[in-house]
């Protein structure tokens, strides 16, 4: 049988979703293909590099997407919500929010991962920073620093997917989605309503 590498990426995100990244074996992903160990090895030397490559997949799918938003000739408020909606944890990257979180914790013990965590973090603020930058030219967003900005935003909703995900329960979607757009709208210079309705 062959097997494409994307097939193999693929699987071991589900597997990832499934077990950790800890408990996730090689052997775990070759079942879940139908194939041998062996066959695995073939693309991949070890399981961090297997780990790796992973998350870098999972993740330049995600920046795919945003990027795409980005060049859309739209307003700048209307891409900014898309770009919400893509990595706000209350929305559709809830999924990959649990990929995020186990990554940071995997990544204590493996600088590689740790290393492409932080390239991919990086991108995804080069992409907000753009986006705000962008706005703030065309009178849109009323904010000192895109930058600044970037990481006011980011960093609230990297630690509301905390409680929104690896705490299930622990706190209202509706709720945390109003805190979003509020704490964002205040970063960005403009009312919370412009980002969606009120609670």
């Amino acid at each position: 049988m062959v097997l494409r590498r994307e097939e193999i990426l693929d699987a071991t995100v589900e597997q990832i979703k499934q077990r950790g990244i800890a408990t996730t074996r090689i052997t775990d992903v070759a079942g879940a293909l139908g194939v041998s160990s062996g066959l695995i090895y073939y693309h991949f030397a070890t399981k961090e590099q297997l780990i790796e490559a992973t998350f870098t997949h999972a993740v330049r799918l995600e920046l795919d997407e945003a990027r795409a938003v980005l060049s859309r000739p739209a307003p700048a408020l209307t891409r900014m919500k898309a770009l919400l909606r893509l990595y706000s944890p209350t929305a559709k990257a809830a999924t990959g929010w649990r990929l995020w979180i186990d990554g940071y914790s995997a990544g204590l013990r493996d600088k590689g991962l740790r290393t492409v965590m932080e390239t991919m973090d990086e991108e995804w603020k080069r992409i907000f920073t753009s986006l705000i930058g962008e706005g703030m030219a065309r009178g849109e967003f009323h904010c000192p620093d895109a930058r600044a900005a970037t990481w006011h935003i980011t960093l609230f909703l990297d630690g509301l997917s905390v409680p929104m995900v690896a705490r299930r329960g622990a706190l209202r979607k509706d709720e945390a989605a109003a805190w979003m757009r509020e704490h964002t709208a205040a970063a960005l210079g403009i009312e919370a309503r412009a980002l969606g309705p009120g609670r």
